[in-house]
């Protein structure tokens, strides 16, 4: 369901409300960044998380007046940045299904003194925990080379610990490496271990007492898409020998390092995404550790799943294992054909290739043509088990839908959920089944 126009604590906002893998109720109120909101800024950011965990109702609210939420845009360049909750924007629902929903967050914002269009989409999925977030930074309108900005995004303050106001009892990210600080509560002199190789890339924070945490974690390996920044990579593959975290400015994603120093700041819940500087406008920007260079003109896209949940389930490692899964997974089509090629970004009509064949980083989701309205597409799970993986068929226009897996039948609104965008001829369909090893599926 979608609440358009809801007052969330003077916020007005469209609150999306979805059941999540344990069929348990979700909402996420976004505030309209068309019109000034109570603190003073233009919103396109989420102020408020409702979720269901070990029979606790979760109330997440955005606190911080400068930072009123999470999700909006960050851009660092000449010592100053830049925030689009700054900027008068545009929203609309992209996808308004029965299961699955899209909502469009648009800015002209400067950067960088040129006005750089920003494309952020939002989706929620029926069966799915975790909200996706998905980012296109245009800067075709200003010359190449003439932006060189990095980006943080997304970024903001939400009380993951649903209004405890807990100590953080621990920050990490993964880049090339996992970084884990190792005492709590966090300070800048606690000691971290950097010493276990990654692939996905993440962002977490943490607090025991709540037994909550937060974190995004990528769509992409690092190999198909840089994250993190700056230059503490000298460290991979170590732990520290003494107390002491890395400089505020150097650590590899933005989270609570500079609210640290000041009196209460291990309870800020600051946590943000990071990128080199050059991501935003240049033709060639170095990679974090120095090895390759990259293009961030004219675009640059990317996306993350938000994660919130217990911390003694592992909220964020999970997800991070479900990317992992994705990449160990090969998809393949008997009729129909699995897309090879798809967008490039949210926003964008160039075409870039999937990797692994129908995984679309875009979306999290696995996308293939119909072949007269039916698609017969098998998965083969090399690794952990795909869990309810949302399948998206273009192609369709079929109206009397038929699910089977491996020759069973399946039943709509409790062995999958179904959307059918009639004007893009695409059904989106939610699997409530953890595939793993050989699957056959067949849509028609």
């Amino acid at each position: 369901a979608i609440d358009a126009g809801a007052n969330v604590d003077g916020f007005v906002s469209e609150r999306f409300v979805w059941r999540d893998a344990d069929c348990k109720p979700r909402s996420a109120a976004m505030v309209h960044n068309d019109a000034q909101d109570p603190t003073g800024h233009f919103g396109g950011y989420l102020r408020q998380y409702v979720y269901q965990s070990a029979g606790q109702t979760r109330t997440c609210d955005g606190s911080s007046q400068r930072h009123p939420g999470w999700g909006f845009t960050v851009n660092h360049f000449k010592n100053t940045a830049s925030l689009s909750d700054d900027t008068r924007g545009s929203f609309r629902t992209v996808l308004a299904g029965r299961h699955h929903a899209i909502l469009e967050y648009r800015w002209a914002h400067p950067i960088d003194g040129h006005e750089v269009d920003i494309t952020v989409h939002w989706t929620f999925a029926t069966g799915k925990d975790h909200p996706l977030w998905s980012i296109t930074f245009d800067a075709s309108r200003a010359p190449a080379d003439a932006i060189k900005a990095d980006t943080r995004a997304p970024y903001g303050d939400l009380q993951w610990d649903y209004g405890m106001r807990a100590d953080v009892d621990g920050v990490g990210w993964g880049d090339h490496y996992k970084f884990a600080s190792l005492d709590a509560p966090i300070s800048l002199q606690s000691q971290w271990d950097y010493s276990m190789p990654n692939t996905v890339p993440y962002v977490i924070e943490w607090a025991n007492g709540a037994d909550a945490e937060m974190g995004a974690v990528q769509t992409q390996t690092w190999e198909q898409h840089d994250a993190g920044g700056y230059w503490f990579y000298d460290h991979w593959g170590q732990r520290s020998t003494g107390p002491g975290m890395p400089m505020d400015w150097n650590w590899a994603y933005q989270l609570n390092q500079y609210e640290l120093p000041f009196e209460g700041g291990q309870k800020s819940k600051r946590l943000a995404w990071g990128a080199n500087f050059g991501a935003v406008g240049q033709r060639q920007y170095p990679a974090l550790g120095d090895q390759r260079m990259l293009s961030g003109y004219p675009y640059q896209s990317y996306a993350v799943a938000m994660v919130l949940g217990r911390h003694s389930a592992g909220a964020v490692a999970h997800q991070v294992a479900q990317v992992e899964a994705a990449q160990q997974t090969r998809l393949t089509a008997s009729l129909g054909r699995v897309w090879t090629m798809g967008p490039a970004g949210v926003g964008r009509t160039d075409m870039a290739p999937l990797e692994p064949a129908g995984w679309d980083a875009r979306y999290a989701t696995w996308n293939a043509d119909a072949a007269g309205d039916v698609a017969r597409l098998r998965f083969d799970v090399a690794g952990a088990a795909l869990e309810h993986p949302v399948i998206v068929i273009s192609g369709y226009h079929g109206s009397a839908l038929a699910v089977s897996l491996d020759g069973a039948v399946l039943v709509a609104d409790v062995d999958y959920f179904a959307s059918i965008d009639a004007a893009s001829a695409q059904l989106w369909l939610t699997l409530r089944r953890d595939l793993a090893g050989r699957h056959d599926l067949e849509v028609r």
